[in-house]
């Protein structure tokens, strides 16, 4: 799995001063059992993603919102999602296998 080169750096400078950006935090119900990811900073995965930018934006209903449902993904996969875009690591788990499926549903995900 080849990882780009980081831009965690200079997302983060976006944070400053960008009135766009939202403010709070949101709870993600993830999977079919909406299992939950909570107090995830919502300014920082949008300065990360552009999806995440587009998800909470000005005129959109998650941007508000304190809990957010994100079906079509397991739990393991969205969490390492979130951990990636939070902390620029990179861990899909154990195994090339499960790596590889992991890999795919990232992929998806930012792609949604």
């Amino acid at each position: 799995i080849v990882v780009p080169p980081s831009t965690f750096s200079a997302d983060m400078k976006k944070t400053r001063g960008d009135a766009s950006l939202p403010e709070g935090k949101v709870t993600f119900l993830v999977g079919d059992d909406e299992e939950r990811i909570e107090h995830v900073s919502k300014n920082n995965l949008c300065a990360r993603s552009p999806v995440f930018r587009t998800m909470f934006g000005i005129g959109m209903k998650e941007r508000d919102a304190a809990e957010v449902t994100v079906s079509h993904t397991d739990l393991a996969s969205f969490t390492a999602l979130v951990r990636y875009l939070l902390t620029d690591q990179l861990d899909l788990g154990e195994g090339e296998g499960e790596q590889a499926r992991r890999a795919l549903v990232l992929r998806e995900l930012a792609q949604m």
